[in-house]
């Protein structure tokens, strides 16, 4: 086994088809070779790998330009990468964990945030905060939603608690014609697929969505004008992340554009990115962007320690802000698994590859130093 004097961290992802078993290979990859430059054994694993009785851990490591299958020693920092995306997931990743807690109690990279509502519970308690986050409450039934629309300029905006990449959001609107008293609906589905509802009659509407809603925890939104001048929607996604130090700092800033009429910005539904300050200079003019970008970077700075006091040690969040056509800033969703794609596109080079150092980097700083409360 390949042992490390300065210690072991295990990536852990979620299982997938291909030419490799596991996701995010190309992240990975470049994760492994940092970590060889950092002294540290990296690996790649699935909870479905790992089982009781046994002590080693299956895996992969990229050695020499390949990936390599190896047996590891159970890892003292996990970086976990891994969604989960129904109950069955969740328990055999929480069962992965126990066992490897048994053969060697490890410590969390970063902590997962506890879904949407909870991360705006933790941050509206913050007066710093509360003017820049939308009212937001949990979806209960059919004459809520009603009455929502009806108190919101006949429009309304849902999205799931523990939803990813844009998926099941859906935008209500009342029709305006005296003509019919129904409601429109634009939304994703679970692939992702932009579809389109048109419902003449608004009970009719309101039951169809209360049954794609289902069991499922929905968080109820006023619709926000977050369009730019070709009515594409956009947001500006930030990357915060503790860097060798310890220490909070922005790695990097994009601004993610929709298609025209696609609902979301995220990258995963067919969106571009771009660079945050020519971007907004363009629709808002140069002052209002100076300050609505202030108003990011403040925010920026400030949201990874709220939500440090109240889930524990973290080690990297992406921020999404919108921000409508009077400049002012709204906050839109906190990601603790966040992707780094749009640093990429945009061409942000320095950014980009702290994206990928930063966290073995901070895994390196917490072995170092046994800080593992």
């Amino acid at each position: 086994m390949n042992l490390s004097p300065l210690g072991i961290v295990g990536i852990l992802v979620g299982e997938c088809a291909g030419p490799l078993p596991f996701a995010e290979s190309a992240f990975c990859r470049h994760l492994c070779h940092i970590g060889q430059r950092q002294r540290l054994t990296i690996y790649v694993f699935c909870p479905g790998w790992v089982t009781s009785g046994r002590r080693s851990i299956p895996g992969y490591t990229f050695e020499n330009g390949k990936w390599i299958r190896k047996q590891f020693c159970a890892p003292e920092i996990i970086y976990d990468r891994c969604i989960s995306h129904d109950k069955r997931q969740q328990r055999r990743k929480q069962r992965c964990l126990e066992i490897l807690n048994e053969l060697q109690p490890f410590v969390y990279l970063t902590r997962g945030l506890a879904g949407k509502w909870s991360v705006y519970q933790a941050l509206i308690k913050q007066s710093l905060f509360t003017p820049y986050l939308p009212d937001t409450v949990l979806y209960e039934n059919s004459n809520q939603l009603s009455q929502w629309i009806s108190s919101h300029n006949g429009e309304a905006f849902l999205k799931p608690q523990n939803g990813t990449h844009g998926k099941r959001t859906l935008h209500v609107k009342q029709m305006d014609s005296e003509l019919e008293s129904g409601i429109v609906l634009t939304g994703r589905d679970s692939s992702n697929q932009l579809f389109r509802r048109k419902f003449r009659l608004r009970q009719d509407g309101l039951e169809w969505i209360h049954r794609f809603v289902g069991s499922r925890t929905f968080l109820l939104q006023p619709y926000l004008q977050l369009n730019n001048a070709k009515g594409e929607p956009f947001d500006v996604r930030v990357l915060m992340q503790k860097n060798e130090n310890g220490k909070w700092s922005m790695t990097g800033m994009a601004v993610r554009a929709g298609r025209k009429h696609s609902l979301t910005s995220n990258l995963h539904g067919g969106g571009s990115a771009h660079r945050a300050q020519p971007f907004l200079t363009k629709e808002l003019g140069q002052q209002a962007a100076l300050e609505a970008l202030q108003i990011i970077r403040n925010l920026s700075e400030a949201i990874p320690k709220q939500l440090e006091s109240h889930f524990g040690r973290l080690a990297e969040l992406g921020i999404d802000f919108g921000v409508d056509r009077r400049g002012h800033v709204w906050i839109l969703e906190v990601n603790s698994k966040p992707g780094r794609s749009s640093l990429f596109r945009i061409g942000d080079i320095q950014g980009a590859r702290k994206s990928v150092e930063n966290p073995i980097q901070y895994a390196r700083y917490l072995l170092l130093r046994k800080t593992f409360a």
